[in-house]
């Protein structure tokens, strides 16, 4: 069953309740990477370190590829939630010990900034706490927001075929040319070797010996083999762009090799006048490596 294809660029929000106490949102980007790794911050600052692995499955779901980077917003559900508590007995205890200060040692008065600072007078100041209950509705917000980004991937994935459609037609209009020379090789190799000679010699050349050296050089320049794999390795190409998936990592290898046979071909041609065709082959697949490098 064919998927589409994805970038690994793209942008996913999500937010809703996680209890009656506290709400969430969530925004997520992804970059191009090699392997997937996620990056994850919150606001007020979690203890991230019991829900990195829930975060790394919900999103390894759905893509294999791509720098992520997760932010989390907690906000309280309802004003009272956010209400802190005072333990006012401390600051009587604190208010009693100064009363019994040496006499003549003034104080100035104490603000609420001082008593905030007082180990155990304020409560609910420090990092939140998530239930197990919350955690989990977390992770479901942060799976639509992984959707979401899937969807934004599979967009400027789509903006990129067409594209990729134009240099693969290039390298089809190679494999053909390359094809009909390979037909045609040992003539175009003979009318050559006979110009080159005729510059070079006063004296005619034997047609019989010139045909020989022609012959000669076309076996040397036979390029039937790369034009078999050629074929093999476009249509194997076309094969994985039309199944989509994360296929990023097998489309740049795939690239190696059709560069290799290019290579080939040129080295085994260069007496057949291809050097413009080379050219703009090479350009095609340069020009599908930097789009394929953006691909899942």
């Amino acid at each position: 069953m064919s998927q589409a294809l994805r970038s690994m660029t793209g942008f996913g929000t999500a937010e809703g309740e996680l209890s009656a106490r506290m709400r969430a949102g969530v925004r997520m980007n992804s970059l191009n990477g090699r392997f997937l790794e996620i990056s994850l911050r919150s606001q007020p600052r979690l203890e991230l370190g019991e829900l990195e692995p829930g975060v790394r499955a919900v999103l390894a779901e759905a893509m294999s590829r791509g720098r992520v980077q997760v932010n989390l917003e907690l906000q309280a559900a309802a004003p009272q939630a956010a209400a802190f508590h005072f333990n006012w007995e401390v600051a009587a205890a604190l208010a009693a010990e100064l009363a019994r200060r040496p006499g003549g040692l003034e104080l100035a008065p104490l603000a609420l900034r001082d008593l905030v600072a007082l180990p155990g007078f304020a409560e609910g100041m420090g990092e939140p706490s998530l239930t197990p209950e919350e955690r989990e509705a977390l992770l479901r917000l942060i799976a639509v927001a992984r959707d979401q980004l899937v969807r934004d991937r599979e967009k400027e994935a789509a903006a990129l075929l067409p594209q990729i459609a134009g240099e693969i037609a290039t390298l089809r209009s190679f494999h053909g040319w390359l094809g009909e020379v390979n037909v045609q090789l040992r003539d175009a190799l003979l009318v050559r070797l006979r110009e080159r000679l005729g510059r070079l010699v006063e004296s005619a050349v034997p047609e019989e010996r010139l045909a020989v050296e022609a012959g000669v050089l076309a076996d040397r320049a036979d390029v039937s083999e790369e034009v078999q794999r050629l074929e093999a390795h476009l249509a194997h190409l076309d094969g994985l762009l039309a199944g989509g998936g994360p296929v990023g990592k097998k489309l740049d290898f795939l690239l190696q090799e059709l560069l290799r046979e290019v290579n080939t071909s040129a080295s085994k041609c260069r007496d057949a006048g291809m050097g413009e065709r080379v050219v703009d082959a090479k350009a095609a697949l340069e020009k599908l490596r930097e789009q394929f490098a953006n691909l899942e």
